[in-house]
């Protein structure tokens, strides 16, 4: 049985963060609480608070960690992530709103479906190009490895702030989607296959990499929402900005 410590958030460091899941399928994480100082009388004189909550998320398969400050007054929170798969501690950008773009196959508009996402390398290596993949084989942008990963939610205030943040962890599906919208088209094979199941057949190219595109799913992510959670606890409306699909 696992021992988790039961030290308040105020209480911890890097080094005893809070472990919000071990995750092997699409979750999400809705992170709240309140940084500051509260000058609060104690044995030493006045103090309390802290300006830096830890948290620590383990992925038991590969898939990325997208990153979402829904928070009142995002200004003043500051948000890291830390790979703590290697020593010492290694530090992990977070992509903004000019990454990679595509265009919507449902509206036109641009859209960047890698903002808020942790990157999975410091830098492109640059042995790894691919023109057939959106992210053109740029490694900062494929899916994390197994392992432990840090979150650090900070104030760059001097005064109490609430923050509210929301975790998305994307597990990477190597599976080819399949879009039409002539349901007669499909090739739909009933003899059982060696594991017993009904399959639907479906050739690909012999170049198929499934990264030609990187879509976040709102159906998905509210479907791992309400797994989660209990009936009638609304899905954060924030995130929806961050999908790219229904």
């Amino acid at each position: 049985m696992t021992r988790v410590s039961q030290l308040q958030q105020r209480q911890r460091t890097v080094r005893d963060p809070l472990l919000i899941g071990s995750f092997v399928q699409t979750s999400i994480r809705y992170l709240r609480g309140s940084l500051g100082s509260t000058h609060q009388v104690n044995r030493g004189g006045y103090g309390g608070g802290t300006n830096n909550h830890w948290f620590k998320v383990k992925l038991e398969t590969a898939g990325w960690i997208i990153i979402a400050n829904g928070s009142v007054k995002p200004k003043f929170i500051n948000i890291s992530a830390y790979d703590l798969n290697r020593n010492p501690i290694e530090g992990r950008a977070i992509f903004q709103a000019d990454s990679i773009g595509q265009i919507s196959t449902t509206d036109g508009s641009k859209q960047y479906p890698y903002a808020g996402t942790v990157q999975g390398a410091q830098s492109d290596t640059y042995n790894t190009f691919d023109t057939r993949r959106l992210d053109k084989g740029d490694d900062r942008y494929f899916a994390l490895p197994v392992g432990e990963y840090l979150i650090c939610i900070s104030s760059v205030r001097n005064e109490p702030v609430d923050y509210a943040v929301g975790v998305v962890i994307e597990i990477s599906d190597p599976f080819p989607l399949i879009l039409t919208e002539d349901f007669s088209r499909l090739i739909y094979e009933d003899d059982p296959d060696d594991d017993g199941d009904d399959a639907i057949i479906c050739d690909t190219t012999t170049n198929f990499t499934g990264d030609d595109s990187h879509d976040h799913s709102l159906t998905e992510w509210k479907t791992a929402w309400d797994r989660e959670r209990q009936p009638g606890e609304p899905f954060p409306a924030f995130l929806a900005e961050y999908t790219t699909t229904q």
